[in-house]
């Protein structure tokens, strides 16, 4: 089984990096700047025309690159570490059906078929979050699954309201005869962008999708599931920009989203839920400046943080692996004294590039956007917010480099596991690369990507300042103990903060409240439904009631009454001395 896996592994991996290889060509060669339509039309008649419709562009071709590069690497990868699992053969067939889905809905804007490619997605994330098939795994991927249902239902909507002008292409304004049907497309289906990127309120499923697989992690929470929303926002931002204040909204949202995450990942001890609250934060960039009306840097962040999160999620399996599957941050001090120098540094490169570390591939996107959101004047709160949230990226990310590579040994004794290097060091040298000079290649092949923004030296100043002002609070953290021990105010309102952030502003309670209210009160539906009104009004009814009222009259009976005065006035005669 494990030689028909790595036969199969290998397979995908070369025909995505031979895809690779041509989407390289047509982007390098300038054939991707060229618009193509593809339409079949299947039926035709009373009015109404059913087509697919297959669109290539540098959008598309673009972010398909980065799928197919980071799909090779995530099968690359799991050859050596899923090769002792006993259902590598379902789950090599899983992955490439999420990478197929993600294709689809890459290259086609048509709204039924994107359906198609969205169902997919959500159904094999599903099942990939379930893989381990224990009681974590599956609350977790029922949580995921009802959260992206409830984006299928946004998205149903908005094809049904676009139905009635006779077209699921693609859409613009002048194809609808009210504003009013146009503004609640856009809403609809900017509902479901968010549901399945996550925003608020929709977060909670994105960190309990951590129960998946490291490997299915990494293409998941990189560059398919979560990205899927932002990249549908992209496809139709023309007419999304056409609609009054809809960006507007999602702007805000994105905002609150990137603060939110930011501060639930510096209480977070899980590495992997970590790094997903971190793709959560940088998904709140992504749609807080595609809100401002800049979707050439929301985009341009997309394809740069897709190589470097996968980067990390990849080195943080190799921890894990080595720790005896211990993700617990607390438990992994000091794994990387047994780890490779090719993996400490490529874990130490994921995070610089995360953080915006000049001249690293996530420095071009991420000062660029903290750039736009001081000169585009859209708020204080939301400037205060984004710069905070920047800072606070450096807390994270030193709190697990210091406890991962540079802090002594815990004591849970480390596992060293020996992993096939050929199959685990190619996929980090290629994200590693590809997180060092991605951004300088792709500024200087993407002419739109390089957007200059004329500042001030204190502007700047102030964007350098508040990048290293997470230094500061990291070096605070050692000290906060102390100074808290003196204040007993001080210390209950940190451990409030520390709770309200550590569950994501009470969402994870409310999202743990509601399915429970909602199970119970479908259950009485459904026993009033099978059982009928009469049965559970009446005889059903009396017998629970009437047998509680026997049960507790039985138990008066074997209870004598002169004990019962016996300790009556015991307790009378206490009560009375007391007075």
């Amino acid at each position: 089984m494990a030689e028909n896996f790595k036969y199969s592994a290998l397979v995908w991996s070369g025909s995505l990096l031979f895809g690779c290889l041509c989407l390289s060509l047509l982007l390098f060669s300038g054939l991707g700047n060229i618009v193509t339509f593809v339409e079949w039309e299947f039926f035709s008649g009373w009015g109404f025309s059913f087509s697919v419709l297959v669109l290539v562009d540098t959008l598309s071709v673009g972010f398909s690159f980065v799928v197919c590069l980071v799909s090779s690497c995530v099968f690359m990868y799991s050859m050596s570490y899923m090769k002792e699992d006993k259902f590598i053969g379902l789950f090599s067939v899983m992955v490439g059906c999420f990478v197929v889905a993600m294709n689809v809905l890459i290259y086609v804007p048509h709204l039924a078929f994107m359906l198609l490619g969205w169902d997919l997605l959500g159904i094999v994330s599903f099942l990939l979050v379930i893989f381990y098939q224990n009681s974590a795994s599956v609350g977790a991927g029922v949580l995921t699954i009802l959260v992206n249902r409830l984006g299928d239902v946004f998205l149903l909507m908005a094809i049904s309201l676009i139905s009635v002008v006779g077209t699921w292409g693609p859409l613009s304004e002048s194809i609808f005869q009210s504003d009013y049907a146009a503004v609640a497309v856009a809403g609809l289906l900017v509902s479901a962008c968010m549901t399945k990127s996550a925003q608020v309120p929709f977060s909670v499923w994105l960190p309990a999708a951590m129960a998946a697989p490291t490997p299915v992690s990494a293409l998941v929470h990189s560059s398919t599931l979560v990205t899927a929303g932002v990249y549908i926002m992209f496809r139709y931002y023309p007419f999304f920009s056409a609609m009054d204040g809809v960006l507007l909204l999602s702007s805000k949202i994105g905002c609150l989203t990137l603060l939110m995450a930011s501060l639930a990942a510096c209480f977070e001890v899980d590495i992997k839920k970590l790094i997903a609250l971190s793709t959560l934060s940088h998904l709140g960039f992504m749609v807080y400046v595609l809100g401002l009306g800049y979707p050439v840097l929301s985009f341009f962040h997309m394809v740069m943080h897709a190589l470097f999160k996968s980067l990390l999620f990849l080195c943080a399996g190799c921890y894990i692996h080595a720790m005896g599957s211990c993700q617990d941050l607390r438990h992994l001090s000091g794994a990387g004294w047994v780890s490779s120098p090719l993996l400490v540094s490529c874990f130490v490169i994921g995070f610089s590039s995360l953080c915006g570390i000049p001249y690293l591939s996530g420095f071009y996107s991420k000062d660029a956007i903290l750039e736009v959101s001081l000169e585009s004047l859209s708020g204080v709160l939301e400037v205060m917010c984004i710069m905070l949230s920047a800072s606070i990226s450096y807390v994270y990310s030193m709190r697990v480099l210091l406890k991962t590579i540079f802090s002594s040994f815990s004591s849970v004794p480390s596992v060293l596991v020996l992993l096939e290097e050929s199959f685990i060091s190619i996929p980090l040298c290629l994200l590693g690369v590809s997180s060092v000079v991605a951004g300088f290649v792709a500024q200087s092949v993407w002419v739109e990507s390089c957007q200059t923004f004329f500042m001030s030296q204190t502007s700047k100043m102030m964007v350098f300042f508040a990048l290293n002002s997470g230094g500061l609070i990291v070096m605070l953290e050692f000290i906060n103990p102390k100074f808290l021990q003196k204040s007993e105010i001080l210390t209950k309102c940190y451990m409030t903060l520390m709770k309200m952030c550590a569950s994501m502003w009470f969402l994870r309670w409310i999202f743990g409240q509601v399915p429970e209210v909602w199970y119970k009160s479908m259950s009485k539906t459904m026993s009033v439904l099978e059982l009928g009104w009469m049965e559970v009004l009446g005889g059903y009814w009396a017998y629970f009631t009437l047998s509680g009222v026997s049960m507790k009259l039985w138990m008066l009976e074997r209870v004598s009454i002169l004990l019962i005065l016996r300790f009556s006035l015991i307790f009378f005669l206490f009560f009375y001395s007391l007075l």
